[in-house]
């Protein structure tokens, strides 16, 4: 197979703009929550299990529950049509979130939210996979994680330029709709406004033919084969993405309660977290998304094909340290700067691991791989990020102001974690890399053929 096999760099460059314009929407569905939380819980009088029950565990439900049967159906049918689809039900899912009367209406949306989102990554990972030969995938997926950051940009301009607006007012009237908080408004707009990008990829990009085929059919991977080679990976992909996952729970636990800090510890409201915090945190985390795969492929250059490994790594050590260290520094200023340099390691995790899986996982077994990671990040990351922060903060310390040391904890602990799983598994990963067979690009310096 030869990189003329592939779409044209143009167009593979274009489709995947539409697939992360969608991905933005899709993470500023998630995170427009935790800016908003101080609001949803004064209107419900939630506590912070509460909160962190509908910031985590309610996407993550079915967001995980959906996750291998669409992941499955990702490696049979098209992709565009299902990615379309997902992309319709969470937008509007977060816009019903605005209609919510109370916390388990709330709750529900939330996991329908969460379906929606199932579809995003195996039909993602398999498309990109693609459109791009193995040498441009660690940047193409690097930009594809950008789009978590460029989500952090907007979701922090939009909900606080919405919010400061509307500041002063207890209500506003939509005609024809009703009376809503100022929360209610900012979930309706932000829903409505994700159904641009589902209209994009269903007018303008194509499905692509499906290449990277390692099956003995060369079409379907049959169950036996995908579980040898789930067994097979179990030491090399399985630690490596439980590794992704554990450092992934400390990110979300951070963006969801981060706002909470600098408004219960330091005295900020929420329109400066945004603009002060949020905004300038996403600015760097595109920094960070684009250079992680710069980082991976200066490794790999340079003789080491681990180099995904390695871009792991340096995400999982600055994430933690930084991420350690910020919410408990004695000012505002000092908190904002530490949280800052975390951000310049934050989307080095996540797109290591969409490129270790599709380094490692022949095309018609990577969407269903990427669910299994999904799952992953769907339980571990979003639904006990969030989750493990609130109540560590109403069960170990019992007040509200202690969230910085409820974070610091949290984070600490599941640093280590992800930083043992990515030691324990680098030799099998290395050992990994030199059993592909169906593309060449992606073995290391040496291996045989």
């Amino acid at each position: 197979m030869t990189a003329q096999s592939y779409p044209a760099p143009r167009y593979a460059w274009y489709a995947l703009g539409v697939i992360c314009f969608g991905y933005v929407f899709a993470f500023i569905d998630r995170q427009i929550v935790g800016l908003l939380a101080p609001d949803i819980q004064q209107h419900f009088s939630l506590n912070d299990t509460q909160m962190g029950l509908l910031q985590g565990i309610a996407f993550a439900i079915f967001y995980t529950i959906f996750g291998i049967p669409l992941g499955w159906f990702a490696d049979r049918f098209n992709r565009k049509w299902l990615l379309t689809g997902g992309m319709t039900v969470w937008s509007l899912m977060t816009a019903a979130c605005g209609f919510a009367p109370g916390f388990m209406p709330l709750f529900v949306l939330r996991m329908g939210v969460g379906v929606g989102e199932s579809t995003l990554n195996p039909c993602a990972s398999s498309l990109i996979s693609d459109y791009f030969p193995p040498a441009k995938r660690p940047r193409a997926f690097g930009f594809y994680v950008m789009s978590t950051a460029f989500a952090g940009v907007l979701s922090s301009a939009i909900g606080g330029t919405v919010i400061a607006a509307l500041r002063g007012y207890e209500y506003v009237s939509i005609p024809m709709l009703g009376d809503f908080k100022p929360w209610q408004v900012t979930m309706l707009v932000v829903g409505l406004l994700g159904l641009l990008p589902a209209i994009l990829l269903a007018a303008t990009v194509k499905e692509p033919a499906r290449l990277g085929l390692a099956a003995k059919q060369k079409g379907n991977a049959t169950w036996a084969e995908t579980r040898a080679f789930l067994i097979s990976n179990r030491m090399s992909l399985g630690l490596f993405l439980m590794a992704a996952s554990l450092v992934i729970l400390e990110i979300y636990g951070g963006a969801y309660w981060h706002p909470s800090v600098f408004i219960r510890v330091y005295g900020w409201s929420a329109p400066d977290v945004a603009f002060y915090y949020l905004v300038p945190s996403g600015c760097i985390g595109i920094f960070s998304a684009y250079t992680s795969g710069t980082v991976t492929n200066y490794f790999k250059k340079r003789g080491m094909g681990e180099g995904v490994w390695m871009t792991a790594m340096f995400g999982c050590v600055g994430c933690t340290v930084f991420g350690t260290l910020g919410p408990i520094m004695p000012t505002s200023e000092l908190a904002l700067t530490v949280l800052l340099l975390k951000s310049v390691f934050i989307n080095y995790p996540s797109a290591a691991a969409m490129t270790a899986i599709n380094e490692l996982t022949p095309n018609e077994q990577r969407g269903f791989t990427t669910a299994l990671y999904v799952i992953l990040t769907g339980l571990v990351a979003q639904g006990l990020g969030p989750l493990s922060v609130g109540m560590t903060t109403d069960f170990a310390f019992g007040d509200p102001k202690m969230i910085g040391i409820s974070l610091a904890a949290v984070v600490s602990v599941t640093g280590v974690l992800a930083m043992l799983c990515l030691l324990w598994g680098r030799k099998a990963y290395r050992e990994a890399l030199g059993r592909v067979t169906w593309e060449a690009a992606a073995k290391p310096a040496g291996a045989a053929a």
